[in-house]
């Protein structure tokens, strides 16, 4: 019984592998974190972006889990699909405690690793809604930790990836960076508004912190953007042996940086960065003399660490992200090593973010003879 199911499933992932060997759309989504009833609530939103888009393959960041993911493939309604969700953080009280990544897919998917910064040894499966092998269970997710970030002390906000592998020779790494929520800001906001309930005027430090920024809050911008190059630098570790295992890879999701100028270096040296309003946007580029201070789009395009160079598909996109605070820049993003780059369109943002706060963006992969 056991060698005629693993017969049907390698039969399967060949006729996948032959119907799949043209175009192949990939839609990258931050969905937004939501508790899970409003997930559920949202099953229009979901079912309207696969309406629009057409996608085959959805890389979905912000799970909250694998009810999640399952409540979305529900609402999509394919008669087909394959998914997985990552566990890098146990869910918690609080929904940005727990954020995961996710693949669902047309396309059969045939061996999922995570990579995660804390493995905690749970035991899940990629899971589908055919009936060719027997449901769940079929392809267990090997867990393996997220190697190089643990030498600098794990950090609360670390998030792990997923390498999802397609029946058709595509490789998947959904990504989510740290964000650039600065807590000195908040934390002057909230006391300012919190005076003003009272009745009194805001005092001239907190005010000043908003107009002209901080030391603490300068330290934290720069804290962020590390924590940043350090994940995905571990994570180019383990997509450059995607690549030389011969796999066509796209690494895609929420980067949280963009090519603002005078953000992004091209080097691991610094500028002094100055002080600067909390303001979203745009960003002063006299804060920062010389090289920029957020190095994670060099550290795969020049690169500054591993084997391969690659190119970010989304280096023109406009804004992906709902609010202004990027500047009308991109930080949702697409890369591919450069000599797999010419098989992937250049990226398009949609007309609709679907009820999220990030609009997804989407590629189309073709296949090489």
């Amino acid at each position: 019984m056991n060698c005629l199911r693993a017969l049907l499933l390698c039969s399967a992932a060949l006729l996948a592998t032959n119907s799949w060997a043209a175009d192949v759309k990939i839609v990258s989504w931050n969905i937004a974190a939501s508790p899970y009833e409003k997930v559920l609530a949202r099953a229009s939103d979901y079912k309207k972006m696969v309406d629009t888009l057409s996608p085959d393959v959805i890389v979905m960041i912000e799970l909250t889990g694998r009810a999640d993911l399952k409540a979305v493939a529900d609402a999509i309604r394919w008669p087909t699909y394959y998914a997985t969700v990552s566990d890098g953080q146990v869910q918690g009280d609080e929904i940005h405690a727990s954020l995961e990544v996710g693949i669902l897919s047309k396309i059969p998917i045939s061996s999922v690793i995570e990579f995660d910064p804390k493995p905690e040894g749970h035991t899940h499966q990629v899971f589908t809604n055919t009936k060719l092998d027997g449901g769940d269970g079929s392809i267990p997710v090997k867990e393996m930790p997220l190697k190089g970030i643990d030498m600098m002390g794990l950090a609360a906000t670390d998030r792990g990836t997923l390498r999802g592998d397609l029946a058709n020779g595509l490789t998947l790494f959904p990504v989510h960076l740290k964000s650039n929520s600065n807590d000195a800001c908040f934390a002057a906001d909230d006391a300012i508004k919190g005076l003003k309930k009272l009745g009194l005027p805001p005092l001239p430090a907190l005010q000043s912190i908003l107009d002209n920024g901080s030391d603490v809050k300068t330290k934290a911008d720069k804290d962020n953007a590390f924590k940043r190059e350090r994940v995905i630098a571990a994570t180019k570790t383990v997509a450059d042996e995607a690549v030389t295992d011969g796999r066509t890879v796209l690494i895609a999701g929420d980067w949280n940086t963009s090519f603002e100028p005078g953000k992004f270096g091209q080097s691991f040296d610094d500028c002094q960065l100055a002080a600067f309003s909390c303001a979203r946007a745009p960003f002063p580029v006299s804060a920062c003399t010389g090289d920029g201070f957020d190095d994670t789009l060099a550290i795969m395009t020049v690169p500054l660490s591993g084997s391969e160079k690659w190119t970010m598909l989304t280096k023109d996109l406009g804004r992906t992200f709902r609010d202004t605070e990027f500047a009308d820049k991109a930080i949702d993003h697409m890369t591919a090593q450069v000599g797999q780059a010419a098989s992937f369109a250049a990226p398009k943002v949609a007309p609709d973010t679907f009820g999220s706060d990030h609009f997804p963006i989407f590629t189309v992969w073709t296949a090489g003879p």
